[in-house]
């Protein structure tokens, strides 16, 4: 594991608990406003793993590897990329 997903990681999961922590003081919000931020961290958790396995393999081209097939996870990332999402 890349040291780049350790910290974007890191960073989602405190981005999240600091959200909780507000949440807990304020009102109740509505749905639309939790189906906004669903997408939006949805939409944010997607361009990650793009950007991670992008990273992936041009850090193995660049050590001179040879590149290995993609697995069925990265195959599904790479068609929602090419979907322009």
């Amino acid at each position: 594991m890349q040291a780049i997903t350790v910290i974007g990681l890191g960073f989602c999961l405190a981005v999240l608990y600091l959200r909780a922590q507000q949440a807990r003081r304020r009102p109740p919000s509505g749905t639309k406003r939790r189906f906004k931020t669903a997408h939006l961290l949805l939409g944010a958790l997607l361009a990650w793993l793009v950007i991670s396995i992008q990273l992936q393999h041009l850090n193995r081209a660049l050590g001179g590897e040879a590149p290995a097939p993609p697995s069925l996870w990265e195959r599904v990332i790479q068609t929602i990329s090419d979907w322009g999402i």
